[in-house]
C-alpha cells in the first residue's frame, strides 16, 4: 500500500492498483482532490487516452461528463463516508465517452467505492465502469423481439376470430350460421336436462319470399333478410339465440322457456313484421310477412325430434294461411291477451 503514502503531487501510477490493470473492466482511481491516480489498460483502449497523459490531472478536466447531475457530488461524498454509488447506464450515460467502430458510444454501468487510507478515512475512490453495450443491444433485441411476436400473436388472434366468424355467422345477417346454430341447440339442449329449465324452438320462414326476389331482384330481397334479422331480434334476451339456417329459414333458440312463452315471442315478431314495410333505395315499397311455427322441448325428445317438431308446427302455419304462429301439438295456443 506505498502507493496510498505518496506525497501530494506525484502523478506516477499507484502500484497498489496494478492488479487492476488488466481487468475487462474500466478503472478509474481518484485522491481527495479529484485527481486521476491510476487508469487500467481497459480505459486507455475505450477512450484512446495514454494513461501518462491522464495520471495527475483533474478528472473532471479530462472527462467533463462527469460533472453532469450528481455524479461529483456522490464522488464527494464517498470521500466523506457515504454509501457506494451506482451509475446506470440509463442515467449516467457515457461518463467516459468510448467509440465503437459503427460510431455509437460504449455503454458503461459504473459502480464507485471508496478506499480507506492508514487512518480510517477514505483516501481513495475507485470508479469501476462495466461495458454493458452487448447486453444492452440483446435487451433491446429480445424486446424488439417481444413486441413482433406480440404483434403477431395479435394479429393471429384477429384473423383466428375472423376465421371463426367466417365459421360460424351468416355472412349477410351477421346471425348464427346453421353450423353455429346446430352447435347452440345441442349444448342448450344438455343444458336444459341437467338444470331441468325449459327450452323452446321457433322456426320462422318469409312468406312468398321468392315472389320478392322475382319482383324486385335479389338484391331487395338481400335487404329483406337483413330487415327481418333486425326485426326479429329485437326483444329477445341475451340468452336467445336468433340464426338463418338458409334461404329465408330463420330459427331462434329460448333458453328457460316454455311453449307459451315461445308463442308470445312468435306473434310479437309476427305483428312487428306484418306492420312493417321497407322501402328500396327505388323508392319501391316492400311488404313482406312470416310464418311461425313453435315447439317445446320434451323428455323423450332429442334434437332432430325437437327440430321435426318445430318444422312442423312451421309447416302447419304455412297450411293454415301463412302470416300465423302455430304452436306444436300438446302445447297451447297463445290466447289473443297474450299476444
Amino acid at each position: 500500500m506505498n502507493g496510498l503514502l505518496r506525497a501530494p503531487g506525484e502523478i506516477d501510477e499507484e502500484p497498489a492498483f496494478r492488479h487492476m490493470d488488466f481487468l475487462p473492466l474500466g478503472i478509474l482511481v481518484l485522491d481527495q482532490g479529484m485527481r486521476v491516480r491510476f487508469f487500467n489498460a481497459c480505459l486507455e483502449f475505450w477512450s484512446g487516452l495514454r494513461r501518462d497523459k491522464v495520471l495527475g490531472r483533474q478528472v473532471q478536466e479530462v472527462f467533463p461528463n462527469l460533472t453532469r447531475g450528481t455524479v461529483l457530488p456522490r464522488l464527494d461524498d464517498i470521500f466523506l463516508g457515504g454509501p457506494p454509488a451506482v451509475f446506470s447506464y440509463h442515467l449516467h450515460n457515457h461518463l467516459i465517452p468510448s467509440p465503437l467502430p459503427d460510431g455509437g458510444l460504449r455503454l458503461q454501468h459504473g459502480v464507485a467505492y471508496g478506499v480507506k487510507g492508514g487512518d480510517g478515512g477514505v483516501e481513495r475512490v475507485i470508479l469501476s465502469l462495466q461495458d454493458v453495450t452487448e447486453l444492452h443491444t440483446r435487451l433491446s433485441d429480445n424486446l424488439r423481439i417481444t413486441r413482433e411476436l406480440e404483434t403477431e400473436i395479435e394479429a393471429r388472434k384477429a384473423m383466428e376470430a375472423k376465421l371463426i366468424e367466417l365459421a360460424t355467422k351468416d355472412h349477410l345477417t351477421r346471425l348464427d350460421n346453421r353450423r353455429a346454430f346446430f352447435d347452440r341447440l345441442d349444448a342448450e339442449i344438455r343444458r336444459s336436462r341437467r338444470t331441468g329449465q325449459p327450452l323452446a324452438l321457433v322456426a320462422m320462414d318469409l312468406d312468398r319470399f321468392k315472389s320478392i326476389n322475382d319482383r324486385f331482384g335479389h338484391q331487395v330481397g338481400d335487404e329483406v333478410l337483413r330487415n327481418f334479422a333486425e326485426a326479429a331480434s329485437q326483444g329477445l334476451r341475451g340468452t336467445d339465440v336468433l340464426a338463418r339456417t338458409g334461404g329465408e329459414e330463420f330459427f331462434i333458440i329460448l333458453p328457460a322457456a316454455c311453449g307459451q312463452d315461445a308463442a308470445r315471442v312468435a306473434e310479437r315478431i309476427r305483428k312487428t313484421v306484418e306492420a312493417g314495410t321497407h322501402i328500396t333505395d327505388n323508392g319501391d315499397v316492400v311488404r313482406y310477412t312470416v310464418s311461425l311455427g313453435v315447439a317445446s322441448l320434451q323428455e323423450t325428445m332429442d334434437m332432430y325430434a325437437l327440430l321435426y317438431r318445430a318444422d312442423q308446427a312451421l309447416y302447419a302455419a304455412k297450411a293454415g294461411g301463412r302470416n300465423r304462429v302455430h304452436v306444436d301439438p300438446g302445447e297451447p295456443e297463445p290466447s289473443p291477451l297474450q299476444a
